[in-house]
């Protein structure tokens, strides 16, 4: 097993470590999640301290370790500095890679997922934010895990759903129709909602981003996400307070 190795890596999250280390979460190409060591990295002259900013995309080394691995050097590559210079822009990146980093499990090499991820901050990082597009990255993310959204034909009768009447079976990821519908681990759809749901699934960011909906198709669209998240997690997100505060506003 090679001593060192190297890999295109998204930044997740940093925090401190002992008195002038710091660890690093970053999502790689190659390796998938990993949660590493920077040495020194918190000293005033560390030349890796500005490349282990939260969001960037980089070139980043890295050598084996008997405990934790240590990330010995990093190249960047594109900066994503609007997610950190903008409020508005860091609560919806904040948000999508806290969401990557509960869901990604540890050294599981997805290459798809790191190029959706990768994706998405670049998209954040060259227009406005728009939380429409934030949910449908999020939800497209899921459906790369495995967690398919099951929105046309019912679990149970596996018939074309009618609009009216329909709930979401949370822990089946599916659609119920009114004949089906089960009142427990479900939520209710709207008519709009599910077209909403659709349209997120099957489009590109550009396309969301031009989407137009109501003020009470974007709540209720909002809190599906949230409730997804929530059971099966078991926890809300800790970045939501900002996120939704800024909705508000």
């Amino acid at each position: 097993m090679a001593f060192t190795y190297k890999s295109d890596a998204i930044i997740l999250k940093r925090w401190d470590y002992k008195e002038q280390d710091r660890m690093v979460r970053l999502l790689t190409r190659d390796f998938g999640k990993i949660t590493c060591r920077a040495i020194s990295a918190r000293k005033l002259e560390s030349k890796l301290a500005g490349h282990l900013e939260p969001f960037i995309h980089t070139q980043a080394f890295f050598a084996r370790s008997k405990t934790i691995d240590i990330i010995a050097g990093s190249n960047t590559i594109t900066a994503n500095e609007r997610l950190r210079q903008s409020l508005s822009h860091y609560a919806s990146a904040g948000a999508f890679v806290e969401i990557v980093d509960r869901w990604v499990q540890e050294r599981d090499t997805d290459v798809p997922m790191f190029d959706h991820v990768r994706a998405f901050l670049h998209w954040l990082n060259t227009h406005n934010a728009n939380a429409i597009v934030f949910v449908g990255a999020v939800l497209q993310m899921f459906e790369m895990l495995g967690y398919c959204l099951g929105l046309y034909r019912c679990h149970r009768c596996q018939q074309l759903v009618t609009p009216v009447g329909i709930t979401f079976h949370l822990q089946l990821w599916n659609v119920e129709c009114a004949d089906c519908r089960d009142h427990e681990e479900t939520i209710p759809l709207t008519e709009e909602l599910l077209k909403s749901l659709r349209f997120l699934m099957e489009n590109d960011f550009d396309t969301i981003a031009r989407l137009r909906i109501s003020t009470q198709t974007w709540e209720d669209l909002y809190r599906f996400l949230r409730t997804l998240i929530h059971y099966h997690t078991g926890a809300e997100l800790r970045s939501d307070v900002i996120f939704s505060a800024l909705l508000r506003a």
